[in-house]
């Protein structure tokens, strides 16, 4: 099956569930990642698919249609999204150019310096346990998959969040994640005291966006 074929039969199966940009950031993802890995592959794209989703997906049944798309006659699939597949790409480009000199860049600076004091003010333990906790609700985030994709990946293998567009909403919906995560594993009086502490901190600096505008 031609990659072609195969793109369609990805994009055909996935239209189910999914729509518009988030259908086209999930087909970018495994024509990035997986197009190129062997068949078992597939159940590992889905389930990078649903952590980062929105809401919840049935991985079974999401299985079950890429399957039937993928082994099923090529007439019955949609038509090639390589075309919209370029369009999504450059509207996010630009979307990531426009946001080079605005806010969200800076915020998404400082929300890394000042999860970094938070992290690093925790044992081997709780670090791995507050991670899980945040990756585990990510769906509370407002976004697309991809963008929940990339705080994943920057939670569980420590990739650098720039790259990726997060408003200043957003970062601060993942800030509150972390703080959320602290008052389960730590207490509340115990995070209200390291995040007053990391937010002092990280204000000294005097970055461009104030860690406090992140509360």
């Amino acid at each position: 099956m031609s990659l072609s074929s195969r793109r369609r039969a990805i994009y055909t199966g996935l239209s189910c569930y999914l729509a518009d940009d988030e259908l086209l950031s999930a087909v970018a993802l495994w024509e990035s990642k997986y197009a190129e890995k062997p068949s078992f592959a597939l159940n590992e794209f889905i389930a990078e698919l649903a952590a980062g989703c929105g809401r919840k997906l049935e991985r079974a049944r999401v299985y079950r249609e890429l399957v039937g798309a993928l082994t099923g006659p090529v007439a019955a699939l949609l038509p090639d999204p390589e075309t919209l597949l370029k369009s999504w790409r450059e509207r996010m480009q630009h979307k990531s150019g426009a946001a080079a000199a605005s806010p969200s860049e800076e915020a998404l600076r400082t929300l890394e310096v000042l999860s970094g004091r938070l992290f690093q003010a925790m044992d081997a333990g709780l670090l791995t346990r507050m991670r899980s906790f945040v990756t585990g609700n990510l769906s509370v985030m407002d976004g697309s998959i991809e963008q929940r994709l990339h705080v994943r990946n920057w939670l569980e293998q420590s990739q650098p969040l720039e790259g990726v567009l997060l408003s200043p909403t957003q970062l601060r919906q993942l800030l509150n994640l972390i703080y959320v995560g602290m008052c389960e594993y730590l207490g509340p009086v115990e995070a209200d005291r390291r995040l007053s502490q990391a937010v002092h901190l990280t204000d000294a600096e005097q970055l461009p966006f104030a860690a406090r505008q992140l509360l």
